[in-house]
């Protein structure tokens, strides 16, 4: 409650026309100089005549013409007053329809009374009018007839206003509301999948640590020193590597650099066995793409295609763009993507697939026309949007 409607009384009706005075805002403003001048048309057009008529006699036509402006601006304030009343009221749980009712007779009637105040002087001092009152017409039905007409008047292009801003204004809160409650829906929607995608990308941070590790401990069984030094970069490696991937959100350019740590650390085991490459274009560096989606598929490369091999294993990983859609590729040069790659890791992966991207996101295998095979990740393309993960 602003301090204005704390000094009002509930029932004192001139405290609330002050306040609604005080409450006028531009918008409102504006809608009320463009309703009187369109209230000063439809009577310029209705005593056309008249107003030539006039203008041939010896009165000076801005003054015939400019009575009526301020006269219907003054009426225009009025009724808008009367509808911002109106507002407070149905928002504080009156009934709308009655109550925007009221707003019309009581608005347009009050709108009269108080332009007459401005009228009778302007039409007695300005354009001395007084005098052609016709003698049989007495004072008070040439000055009751005067308001009454204006009333009926008002009240016929007044009304339909009143009720036409009355939906609008129904229609539009109406929305509001239904607007914020979708925020809310989409709202609680973001969290309950950050909160599973939060799950899934926990079931592969141990996945691949504990994988890591074995890797440490079989190098450790067949050279110590090389276990030690392979064990001191994975410490140094998981520093650097753990808070990344508790992102919510990733770029190549950050997997790519997490992709060649984790196979720096395989090779000091593998030696020679294994060699990679990865190629990136720089202007994908910044792209988005959710966080832990190469580590697994690097693994599975790894522990199904290589160690199952006595031959040596080459890994290439390559990024571009294909049809405005983000592609990463894993070639393999062993078998270690077909058949048809399983696992926790690759479920994990196309799980956390479909609740980002739906069916834009996907994820598939197949082996190379020279030899070997080759997992092909497919994403939308984005820069610069943080795609929840």
């Amino acid at each position: 409650m602003s301090d204005t409607e704390a000094r009002i009384p509930q029932g004192d009706a001139w405290g609330r026309v002050a306040d609604a005075l005080c409450s006028l805002r531009w918008p409102q403003i504006r809608v009320a100089i463009l309703f009187g001048l369109a209230l000063w048309v439809l009577w310029s057009l209705r005593n056309f005549p008249h107003v030539l008529y006039l203008a041939e006699t010896d009165k000076d036509l801005h003054l015939i013409l400019l009575g009526p402006v301020i006269d219907y601006q003054i009426k225009a304030f009025v009724l808008v007053v009367a509808i911002v009343i109106a507002d407070r009221a149905v928002d504080d749980g009156a009934q709308r329809r009655r109550t925007y009712v009221l707003a019309a007779l009581l608005g347009c009637a009050a709108a009269v009374v108080v332009s007459e105040l401005f009228v009778e002087p302007w039409r007695v001092v300005v354009l001395g009018e007084d005098q052609n009152r016709p003698a049989d017409i007495s004072w008070i039905r040439y000055y009751s007839f005067w308001p009454i007409g204006q009333f009926a008047i008002l009240l016929m292009t007044g009304a339909p206003a009143v009720f036409f801003y009355a939906d609008r204004r129904a229609a539009m809160k109406t929305a509001a509301i239904l607007h914020a409650a979708e925020l809310d829906r989409v709202q609680r929607s973001r969290i309950a999948l950050e909160s599973r995608l939060a799950a899934m990308q926990a079931r592969v941070e141990p996945q691949f640590l504990f994988n890591t590790l074995d890797q440490v401990e079989h190098l450790y069984a067949q050279d110590p020193a090389l276990g030690g030094r392979m064990l001191d970069d994975l410490i140094a490696y998981l520093r650097a590597a753990m808070p990344l991937m508790r992102d919510t959100s990733s770029t190549v350019a950050q997997e790519l650099e997490l992709a060649r740590s984790h196979l720096d650390i395989a090779k000091i085991r593998l030696g020679n066995r294994l060699a990679f490459d990865i190629e990136m274009p720089a202007e994908l560096g910044a792209a988005r793409m959710p966080p832990m989606m190469l580590l697994p598929l690097l693994d599975h490369a790894l522990g199904h295609g290589l160690a199952r091999s006595a031959a040596d294993g080459t890994i290439r990983i390559g990024a571009g763009i294909e049809a405005g859609r983000l592609s990463l590729r894993i070639a393999d040069s062993g078998e270690g993507f077909v058949p048809d790659a399983g696992g926790d890791g690759i479920a994990s992966i196309r799980e956390r697939l479909h609740a980002l991207y739906g069916s834009e996101g996907w994820l598939g295998f197949r082996a190379r026309a020279g030899g070997g095979s080759e997992a092909i990740l497919d994403i939308p393309y984005e820069i610069g949007a943080v795609a929840a993960a």
